[in-house]
């Protein structure tokens, strides 16, 4: 059974990282609902659409509720890699590897509309590496500075 002091002192640490995670996903959801309903118009060109941005914002707010909760720990820059990388393969299936297929009905007509996006995608998936390799020198900085106050 844990003691008096051990509860008061977890729920010290733990309340307002769950207020602070509560709070972040709220924030980080409202702008994703108002998109959606914003492009919802386009839904006939793009039906593909609204599962997935459903599916990114649930991801989306998994790692920042996961983030919060384990910030101050390596486990932080552990999730923030992982994170990276979900975004990045999202990126490709969602740009379907830089090709976009579109088909358009036009008075009776089905116009097909084929779109070369290869360099916005080589760009997301730069940056997405660029975070990968900020969060694993974060991570070093984080356990480095850990065996420096060790030693002391």
């Amino acid at each position: 059974m844990v003691e008096k002091g051990n509860a008061k002192l977890f729920l010290r640490k733990i309340l307002p990282k769950v207020f602070k995670a509560t709070l972040l996903a709220v924030i980080a959801y409202l702008p994703m609902y108002f998109l959606s309903a914003l492009i919802s118009p386009l839904q006939p060109l793009f039906p593909w659409y609204e599962p997935l941005t459903n599916i990114f914002a649930a991801v989306f707010i998994f790692f920042l509720v996961v983030g919060v909760f384990f910030s101050g720990t390596v486990f932080q820059y552990v999730f923030g890699v992982a994170r990276m990388l979900v975004l990045m393969i999202f990126f490709i299936y969602v740009l379907n590897g830089g090709i976009i297929n579109l088909t358009v009905p036009v008075e009776g007509e089905s116009i097909n509309i084929m779109l070369n996006v290869t360099v916005v995608l080589a760009m997301l998936v730069l940056i997405c590496l660029l975070g990968i390799a900020k969060n694993v020198i974060q991570a070093i900085d984080f356990m480095s500075g850990k065996a420096e106050t060790k030693e002391m």
